[in-house]
Parts: structure tokens; C-alpha cells; sequence
């Protein structure tokens, strides 16, 4: 069916994109010329932005542990008093790249999710649901899809620890999930809350792992799939999702 999301495209080749904010160099690094201002000082939200960028960029692709604040101020074209400034500490940095997207992503999946109507074809309707959860992870063209791929990726790097499950996840990511299990439980009154719940939970580990584009789907389908075919991942876990909740109202809820 078609949606917002369907407009997304492959990233080039699966590669790992640098930051896209309009003001950035190969290989992630800012283009400082374009980031200062009158005089040679940069202007204070640009250079917010540019570190936020190159470390969103250098951490989606080794990670906190493996990305030194050096590293982020060589990207980003800024020194370390300013990251000292923003952010204290390359934890409190780390945590403000998992942050920043969220609260505009929930807010629009909060808005489509009130503004969802059923229309009486239940395949229809949860996939539709599904759809409008994961559409903000890829936005509406693919200009925004590609400024999206390092988030995504960080996204998949961290979404099973524990360590940032407790820190960002549960307050910030939980909430909207939540009320997304509720609206599929009143599409599915056949399944008991704790099955809606888990098939979402398994619907969320499919989402992350594949959001990864490690090129293993390659692999293992000897090039028939494409990791970096963002589209027609999106329509195969559609499908495998809907098709599981709904077999399941019809075999009956597992016990």
C-alpha cells in the first residue's frame, strides 16, 4: 500500500553516510568555511549542530566506546572547549545524538497515530499502523531518508544494551511504542496483551537489525537482496510482521 515512506530509495552502494546537514565534507568532516559566520567565530548553533552531526556520523560507526572526542572535533571542524560547553562529557554527547530526532519522530508518529481511522480489513489496518511507526525512520523523500542513515544506524547499534535501554529508551522511545501495542491490541482483540506485546517487540528487533544495512541479507541471498534497499525492506517486514499477528488470531494465541 502506499504511504509517505514509500518514496524512500536505496542509500548508494549501503555505505555509511556522513552527516547531512547541508554544511559537511567527505567522510563526514564540516566544511568550517561554510560554518562561520561574520569574522571567524563560529556561530553557536552551527557549531552545536556540526558536532551533533560528525558525532552522530563517527558513532554509528564504531560506537561510544570506540570514537574519542579528538576524533569528533577533527569531523566536525570544532575544538574541545566547545563540545566541554554543549555537552560536558562525550557520554552526555553521546546522549544527545539518541535524543535530538526523538522528540520530533514521536511527535509524528503520535499525530498519525490519532489521526489513523480502520477501515474494516484488519491486514489492512495493522499494516497500516505498522507503517506509520516506522515511517519518521526513513521521512518523506530521499533527500531526508539519507540525512537519516546514521541515526538509524546508531539506533541498531545500541538498541540492545541495557546500559542506554535504561538511559534514553525507557523515557524517551517507550512511551510512543506503548501506545502503538495499545492500537494494535484494539485491531487484534483475538490476542491477549502479552502476545501483541512480545510480536511487537520481535517486530522492533526486525526493525533495528535490518535498519543496519550490514549487507548480510546480501550474503545469505547470494545478491538477490539488497541490505540497502531500503523500500523493499520496509515492504518484506511489513508483510512478515502483519502476516504473524494475524495468523496468530487465526490458529489461536500461543500458550
Amino acid at each position: 500500500m502506499n504511504s509517505r515512506s514509500d518514496t524512500v530509495y536505496s542509500s548508494p552502494g549501503g555505505r555509511i553516510l556522513p552527516p547531512g546537514n547541508g554544511a559537511t565534507a567527505p567522510h563526514g568532516r564540516a566544511d568550517t568555511r561554510k560554518l562561520k559566520g561574520k569574522g571567524s567565530r563560529l556561530d553557536g548553533e552551527r557549531t552545536r549542530r556540526a558536532i551533533l552531526d560528525a558525532a552522530e556520523y563517527l558513532f554509528s560507526l564504531d560506537g561510544l566506546a570506540g570514537v574519542s572526542i579528538r576524533r569528533i572535533t577533527k569531523h566536525s571542524g570544532t575544538d574541545l572547549a566547545s563540545v566541554n560547553y554543549y555537552f560536558n562529557t562525550k557520554e552526555g554527547l553521546f546522549r544527545e545524538v539518541l535524543v535530538r530526532r526523538v522528540e520530533a519522530m514521536s511527535s509524528e508518529r503520535m499525530r498519525s497515530l490519532a489521526s489513523f481511522e480502520p477501515v474494516g480489513d484488519v491486514l489492512a489496518d495493522v499494516e497500516r499502523v505498522l507503517d506509520l511507526f516506522v515511517a519518521p525512520l526513513f521521512g518523506s523523500n530521499a533527500q531526508e531518508c539519507e540525512s537519516l542513515a546514521n541515526y538509524r544506524r546508531l539506533v541498531s547499534l545500541v538498541t540492545n544494551s541495557k546500559t542506554w535501554q535504561n538511559a534514553i529508551f525507557r523515557d524517551h522511545y517507550d512511551p510512543t511504542a506503548s501506545a502503538y501495542i495499545r492500537r494494535l491490541e484494539q485491531l487484534l482483540p483475538g490476542l491477549t496483551s502479552e502476545t501483541v506485546c512480545w510480536s511487537f517487540n520481535f517486530f522492533l528487533g526486525a526493525l533495528t537489525n535490518a535498519m543496519a544495512e550490514t549487507g548480510r541479507v546480501d550474503r545469505l541471498s547470494a545478491g538477490q537482496c539488497r541490505s540497502a534497499d531500503l523500500l523493499t525492506m520496509k515492504r518484506q517486514l511489513l508483510s512478515f510482521t502483519v502476516s504473524g499477528l494475524v495468523n496468530l488470531t487465526r490458529s489461536g494465541d500461543p500458550r
